[in-house]
C-alpha cells in the first residue's frame, strides 16, 4: 500500500516512486503481490476510502493475505493509538504489517519498543507541524490577513510579496445591498428575499453570519487563546461597507434581538405586584394578571391562571391582604438590638482580616513611595539615564495608584457595610411602609425573600409553608406576645390546618413538625 497526503505531494513525495520500491521488495523476497492500494489521504485515521476498500477485500479473502507492505510506519499511520489497534485488527485476520525501510522483526517482544518509536515519532511530527500551522495561521491574523476560505464577497488572492490577501468578487454588490437594506429599516427577512431577486442564493443563518461578521467593514477577528483574549485588528484587505455603517447595522440588530427575547408580558404594573410571585391554588402554576373594563368603562385588575384557567381572583384583595400582613411585621426594640447585635457579630468576623489587609497595603504604599523617593535620587545622581527613568517611575507610579485604590475600596466596604445595616434595620421597622412606596421590581423582590416557598391565594387566605426564618425568629422575638412564640406573628397569620398522615412517631410530634413549617396568612 502506498500512500500520500496533499501537503506531502507538495514536497515532493510520489505514489509511483512507492509503488516501485514496495514492487521491487516482493520481486527480491519472491512475494507475490494480490493487490495494490494507493491513497492520498491524511494518515492521522483510518477512515480512509482506499484502505476501508483493503479491509473489506482482507475480510473475504484472509487466507490469501499474509502480509500488508508501506514503505515506511508513517505511510501507515501517523496516530499511535489507532495505529496499535489496527495492528491488532489486522492480526486477526492473519495479516502481518511490514514496513520494508523499517522492518520489525514481532516474534522478538524487544522489538515492540523500537515499533513503538516509529509509530510515535510521526505523531510527534503531526503535533509539532499543528501547533507551527494554529501559531502561523494566528500571526498572519494578527497582522491583518485573512489566510483561510475567503468569506462570501471575497475570494482568495496574493499580493505583489505573495502573501495572502482577500479582494472583493462579483458577489460583493450583493453584501453592500443586504447592509444597505438593514440601514433602510428593512427586516432580514426582507433583504434576504431582495437579494434572492438579484440573482443570488443566500440562507436565513448565512445572511445573520454576513450582517455580523466584522470583516466586512475591513477588520480581522483574532480569536482569544490561553495568552491572549479576542483581538479585532485592522485588516490589509479592502472593506465592503464603512466602520459608521457596520456599528450602526449591529445597534439596529441588537435592538431587534432585545425587543424579540422580551416576555409577552413584559411591563411591570403598580396593580400586579404580584404577578409570578402568587401560584394558582388548582394546578400551582404561576399567576399572570390583567385588567378587565366595566360597563361603566372602569377597569379592574385580575390574577389568573393561563394554565388551567380555573382561577380568577380580584388583585386588589390579593394585594390587600399582603399589605395588612406586611403592617403585623413589625420589628420590637428588643429584635431590633438582636438583629443589630447578630449582623455586627458575622461582619466583625471579617474584621481582623480586613485590618491586617489595610496595613499591608499601608505598608506596601510606602515601599512603593520610597522607592520613587530612591529613583528621583539615581537621577538626580545621574546614574541612570532619562529613559530608564521615565520607564520605573510609570511602573512605579502605576503600582502606587493600583495599591491606594485597593486601600480606598477596603474602606469604602467597610463604610458601605454600617450604611446596609442602618438601611436594614430601618426597613424591617417599617416594611409595610417600604413595600408600599417600592416599585414593582423591589416589591417582587421583597416579598420573594420573605415568602421562598410558592404563595397561594384561597378562600380569602393567603397560604404558603413558611416564611424567611431569620425573618421568622426576628419577628417572634417579644417576650410580651405570647402569640408570637406560638407562631402567630399576626393576627392575620394562621397556622396551615393540613396534617401530615401518620408514620412512625406519635401524632403529637408530627403536628408540631407541621406547626413549625406550614404557615396560612389570612
Amino acid at each position: 500500500m502506498s500512500r500520500v497526503s496533499s501537503d506531502e505531494q507538495a514536497k515532493g513525495y510520489s505514489l509511483d516512486v512507492q509503488f516501485e520500491q514496495l514492487t521491487k521488495y516482493c520481486e527480491r523476497n519472491d512475494i507475490e503481490v494480490v493487490k495494490h492500494y494507493r491513497e492520498d489521504h491524511s494518515a492521522m485515521n483510518f477512515n480512509r476510502p482506499e484502505f476501508q476498500k483493503f479491509l473489506q477485500y482482507a475480510a473475504l479473502h484472509k487466507s490469501e493475505i499474509d502480509y500488508l507492505f508501506v514503505t515506511s510506519w508513517d505511510r501507515f499511520s501517523r496516530n499511535m493509538t489507532e495505529a496499535n489497534l489496527m495492528l491488532r485488527k489486522l492480526s486477526t485476520l492473519g495479516i502481518e504489517v511490514q514496513a520494508i525501510e523499517q522492518p520489525i522483526d514481532f516474534s522478538v517482544p524487544e522489538n515492540k519498543a523500537m515499533l513503538a518509536l516509529y509509530l510515535i515519532l510521526p505523531e510527534i511530527d503531526n503535533d509539532r507541524r499543528s501547533i507551527k500551522i494554529r501559531g502561523g495561521i494566528r500571526g498572519s491574523l494578527k497582522a491583518g490577513r485573512w489566510c483561510r476560505k475567503a468569506p462570501v464577497g471575497y475570494r482568495n488572492s496574493r499580493d505583489i510579496d505573495n502573501k495572502p490577501l482577500i479582494v472583493p468578487n462579483e458577489n460583493a454588490q450583493y453584501i453592500k445591498y443586504a447592509y444597505n437594506a438593514i440601514l433602510m429599516n428593512k427586516s432580514q427577512s426582507e433583504a434576504m428575499m431582495e437579494v434572492k431577486n438579484m440573482g443570488y442564493r443566500i440562507s436565513r443563518n448565512n445572511m445573520s453570519l454576513i450582517l455580523r461578521n466584522p470583516v466586512y467593514m475591513g477588520k480581522i477577528v483574532v480569536p482569544k487563546s490561553e495568552e491572549e483574549p479576542e483581538l479585532l485588528v485592522e485588516g490589509v484587505h479592502e472593506g465592503l461597507v464603512t466602520e459608521e455603517q457596520f456599528y450602526k447595522v449591529q445597534e439596529i440588530l441588537n435592538k431587534r434581538r432585545n425587543k424579540k427575547s422580551l416576555p409577552i408580558y413584559n411591563s411591570k404594573r403598580e396593580e400586579l405586584p404580584l404577578r409570578g410571585i402568587i401560584y394558582c391554588s388548582k394546578c400551582e402554576a404561576k399567576l399572570t394578571g390583567s385588567p378587565s373594563r366595566s360597563q361603566n368603562g372602569k377597569r379592574y385588575f385580575y390574577y389568573h391562571c393561563n394554565h388551567c384557567r380555573k382561577e380568577r381572583i380580584s388583585a386588589m384583595k390579593v394585594n390587600k391582604t399582603i399589605e395588612s400582613i406586611l403592617e403585623d411585621f413589625k420589628l420590637t426594640h428588643e429584635a431590633q438590638l438582636i438583629y443589630e447585635t447578630m449582623v455586627k457579630e458575622l461582619l466583625s468576623s471579617d474584621e481582623q482580616q480586613t485590618n491586617n489587609k489595610r496595613e499591608k497595603l499601608k505598608k506596601q504604599i510606602e515601599e512603593v513611595n520610597m522607592r520613587i523617593e530612591n529613583l528621583q535620587d539615581l537621577l538626580v545622581d545621574m546614574k541612570i539615564d532619562t529613559e530608564s527613568y521615565a520607564k520605573a517611575n510609570s511602573r512605579y507610579s502605576a503600582k502606587l495608584s493600583e495599591l491606594k485604590q485597593q486601600l480606598s475600596e477596603i474602606q469604602t466596604t467597610s463604610f458601605q457595610y454600617k450604611a446596609w445595616l442602618n438601611k436594614g434595620v430601618h426597613m424591617l421597622k417599617n416594611l409595610q411602609s417600604h413595600y408600599v412606596n417600592s416599585s414593582v421590581n423591589q416589591k417582587q423582590q421583597l416579598l420573594s425573600s420573605i415568602f421562598p416557598e410558592n404563595l397561594f391565594f384561597e378562600e380569602n387566605k393567603c397560604r404558603t409553608e413558611r416564611i424567611n426564618e431569620v425573618l421568622r425568629l426576628i419577628l417572634q422575638t417579644d417576650s410580651a406576645l405570647a402569640n408570637k412564640k406560638r407562631g402567630q406573628i399576626s393576627n392575620k397569620l394562621n397556622l396551615s390546618p393540613l396534617v401530615e398522615p401518620e408514620g412512625v412517631e406519635p401524632s403529637s410530634k408530627q403536628a408540631i413538625t407541621m406547626l413549625s413549617s406550614c404557615l396560612v396568612f389570612d
